[in-house]
């Protein structure tokens, strides 16, 4: 069996790059011989990401990836193995996944001839800042695996809730989120944070006793959270294809969020999703929730999972992958 690796340095956190590696390795396990690779020891890899140790090989010695493929998550290892190949004559085949879109350290960011792109705004990315050639460019949407929820169902509430699931952090933006809304947002929703990050003690400080924003901490129930809350809410500065977009479009859920990165390929305006872009407008549009009518509502969570089915799903991802991984062996 070919060897193939999948590779990056911070396994140790959970974010979308980690869980599209694992979707990634749970494709190839049972056609190549695959592990994952990290750069600490097997003890420091985040235990939410369920790695048995006989599938990871901590990197001591690049050597080990001779004639093999490599599936690379990072775009500072790009060099490297560059250099390993057109130096030390190391036969890799490099696939390199551009999870986000960036506009730095072009001249570092050696591309090899397999790129995949997440989303159209990452094509883009790709072609015009780091002038890479479209026939080297394959779009494969990121994936979640279907947990079957219920169908929605609808309710004229008192309250409303929704779930911001994401690492804490300044892109996601979650202190300015609560800043923006704290003297704005009716006093009957709620807003659910799931997640930690280095902005978590932050957050926590500035909502102090605002019942309407609550932080949950890590939480490994996203989906069933998800199934519980009536939107959710993303309103981030950048991003690439949100795996919790995806998410909650297979939930059945109905999203808030702005018109960042590969979003509104997920969340389509007036589909399965309200987009707004500015402060006011966000506000605007969380007090508005209680003026949905019913048929609206249910109308977004039906598109939402179609959405997903269309787009989305593992069995989709798996084909890709390995269409593409095959040409390669």
């Amino acid at each position: 069996m070919k060897k193939l690796f999948s590779f990056n340095s911070e396994l140790n956190k959970v974010t979308g790059v980690q869980k599209v590696l694992l979707d990634i390795h749970h494709v190839v396990k049972d056609t190549y011989d695959a592990k994952i690779v990290g750069t600490t020891p097997y003890g420091y890899v985040n235990k939410n990401h369920g790695i048995a140790e006989s599938e990871y090989i901590r990197l001591k010695n690049p050597f080990m990836f001779y004639n093999s493929i490599v599936i690379v998550h990072e775009r500072k290892f790009l060099l490297m193995f560059w250099l390993l190949n057109h130096l030390l004559f190391q036969r890799i085949k490099l696939v390199y996944v551009h999870h986000n879109v960036f506009y730095s350290h072009r001249r570092m960011s050696v591309m090899p001839k397999t790129v995949v792109a997440i989303s159209d705004e990452g094509i883009e990315n790709l072609k015009s800042y780091f002038k890479v050639p479209k026939e080297y460019i394959h779009k494969i949407y990121n994936c979640v695996v279907d947990v079957h929820p219920k169908p929605r169902s609808f309710e004229r509430k008192e309250q409303i809730t929704l779930l911001y699931p994401a690492r804490i952090n300044k892109v996601k933006r979650q202190v300015e989120v609560y800043r923006h809304l704290k003297d704005k947002l009716d006093k009957r929703i709620r807003i659910l944070f799931a997640g930690e990050g280095p902005c978590y003690s932050a957050l926590k400080d500035a909502i102090g006793n605002d019942e309407r924003f609550i932080c949950l901490g890590f939480r490994d129930d996203v989906t069933e959270l998800l199934q519980q809350c009536d939107y959710m809410l993303l309103f981030s500065s950048q991003e690439g294809l949100p795996i919790t977009l995806i998410e909650a479009a297979m939930c059945v859920t109905p999203i808030i969020c702005n018109n960042v990165g590969g979003n509104c390929e997920i969340a389509r305006n007036g589909q399965n999703a309200f987009v707004v872009n500015e402060w006011n407008e966000l506000a605007e549009r969380l007090n508005s929730l209680f003026d949905v009518e019913p048929e609206t509502y249910l109308q977004m969570a039906h598109n939402s999972r179609r959405i997903y089915e269309e787009n989305f799903t593992f069995e989709k991802f798996k084909t890709n992958y390995l269409i593409l991984l095959s040409g390669l062996a």
